[in-house]
């Protein structure tokens, strides 16, 4: 009996164990949720500890120990491209087109998300689509037919050429974000509105703004972002280095047999970093914007 109630004992420690280690590795454990998590976490901000870590390193040193930190960090790396080379100015550049760019797609996308959230006119179905067919068009498929353009309306080489390609590109994905983000907004608010004896821009102001104000951050966000790192439009249509944003100023560390690597981290570094502070400033309105109606 002795030896029966041992094995006994025996298999439901066995059973025990088994079932804890099913319930650890369940899918709705939240310590397996967590880790998983926490990898995927790890996954990405590895690219951005390199880029940090590079740009505190000497060339030497960088191809030595790549993954290993700087056991001499060049914090001059920064005033050296920032002051004494003179890319502040580059910077600039980049704060002039990104923010133009957003403010424009942002008008433009919100009237015309008022349009067709609300409005009804011939063609809105038809015009609605060639928007959602704006969404596939691609930066590199129409950059020569823009060049031309560009050039024909000598617009190469000044600000206005690099802000409006940039705001048409944007266009078609801000016009859809803000619409959906319209669509639900509830009509007894625009019918109140009308009773009141609002026009239309009265009810985009003082109604449809403040409540999709989510949507409108998000796209704010997303559309500076964008232009932010824009590359190949103004790579071809700013080739003065006095118009040139910081996106393109890279290159100039790219020579045709060597890279100075530590410089294009220090210049990535110091171009991420604007767009770390507005996400951290607006990341709750920004994911409320962007998943406003998944759900449904």
């Amino acid at each position: 009996m002795n030896q029966e109630s041992q094995r006994t004992a025996q298999v439901l420690q066995l059973r025990g164990q088994v079932g804890g280690a099913r319930k650890l590795l369940s899918v709705g454990n939240p310590i397996l949720v967590h880790a998983i998590l926490l990898f995927f976490v790890a996954l990405s901000l590895f690219p951005v500890y390199l880029m940090f870590n590079a740009s505190l390193k000497s060339q030497a040193e960088l191809f030595r120990y790549t993954f290993a930190l700087p056991k001499d960090p060049r914090w001059f790396n920064f005033p050296l491209i920032f002051i004494e080379r003179e890319y502040y100015k580059n910077f600039i550049n980049s704060i002039i087109l990104a923010t133009s760019t957003t403010i424009l797609a942002l008008v433009l996308s919100i009237l015309a998300g008022y349009a067709f959230a609300l409005k009804k006119f011939f063609g809105k179905q038809s015009m609605f689509l060639c928007v959602l067919i704006g969404l596939m068009v691609s930066e590199i498929s129409v950059l020569i037919p823009i060049y031309n353009l560009l050039k024909d309306l000598n617009l190469l080489n000044t600000f206005a050429g690099l802000i409006l390609p940039q705001t048409a590109l944007g266009l078609s994905f801000g016009i859809f974000l803000i619409t959906t983000f319209f669509k639900e907004i509830p009509r007894a608010l625009v019918e109140a509105a009308v009773c009141d004896g609002c026009k239309d821009l009265q009810i985009l102001w003082y109604v449809m703004i403040p409540v999709g104000m989510p949507a409108i951050k998000a796209l704010a966000l997303i559309e500076f972002l964008w232009a932010w790192n824009s590359f190949f439009f103004p790579l071809v249509i700013a080739t003065q280095q006095d118009i040139m944003p910081l996106s393109v100023s890279i290159i100039d560390f790219m020579g045709r047999f060597t890279f100075n690597y530590e410089l294009i981290a220090t210049t990535c570094v110091i171009m991420f970093t604007p767009i770390l502070v507005l996400y951290l400033f607006s990341q709750a309105s920004f994911r409320r914007g962007v998943t406003f109606g998944a759900m449904k």
